[in-house]
């Protein structure tokens, strides 16, 4: 007598699922990872979110601090004056990093820091003016060259002085940020989208 067959065996139930598995484990890693645009942007959110805390740290601790760009390395880090007299003398020692607290992930030339995430890099990308009537001359737009300081009052030096700091990805150069410095010492990130910078 013929048998009916209703339903599936437990081992092409057990096949089945080892496919979807497999499949799954090369599909979602390339799902959830976030577009270049948006690795540029949270870059950048990064790099405001540090200013801000590191201008805090000068304030609270009433001594002056530095923010130094390393371009070519993709790389920041921060200084705090540890002189005994609140001089406002840096010498850029890992010392001076360490008294800065900067949340170091990375470190470049035996300095703790900031590296920039895989692919991201100090960059204009495609942008040939920058927000707010910055220029995009380079990717590092600052009174002093390629760096910031903040005084013991949280304010930039020289008194006045701000500037932009670019962001951009390496493979796609369409994804370009941007981070405002005011001369009174307030942060702004921007992104560029369809060539209009937004905030």
């Amino acid at each position: 007598m013929p048998r009916n067959r209703l339903g599936f065996s437990l081992v092409e139930t057990i096949v089945v699922l080892l496919l979807l598995a497999v499949v799954a484990s090369v599909a979602v890693p390339r799902a959830l990872k976030p577009s270049p645009a948006r690795q540029v942007e949270l870059a950048a959110l990064a790099l405001s979110r540090d200013l801000a805390l590191l201008r805090m740290r000068a304030i609270a601790a009433k001594r002056q601090v530095r923010v130094r760009f390393y371009t070519s390395q993709d790389f920041y880090t921060a200084f705090m004056d540890t002189t005994v007299l609140r001089s406002a003398s840096i010498t850029e020692t890992a010392g001076e990093v360490n008294a800065s607290q900067l949340l170091a992930r990375g470190s470049s030339a035996g300095l703790p820091g900031v590296q920039l995430p895989r692919g991201v890099e100090f960059g204009t990308g495609i942008a040939t003016s920058g927000p707010s009537g910055y220029e995009a001359s380079g990717a590092i737009v600052l009174a002093n060259g390629d760096y910031v300081d903040f005084d013991s009052r949280g304010m930039v030096m020289p008194a006045g002085a701000g500037g932009v700091v670019y962001l951009t990805h390496g493979d796609y150069p369409a994804a370009v940020a941007a981070v405002t410095i005011t001369g009174a010492s307030a942060f702004r990130t921007w992104v560029l989208r369809s060539g209009e910078w937004t905030k």
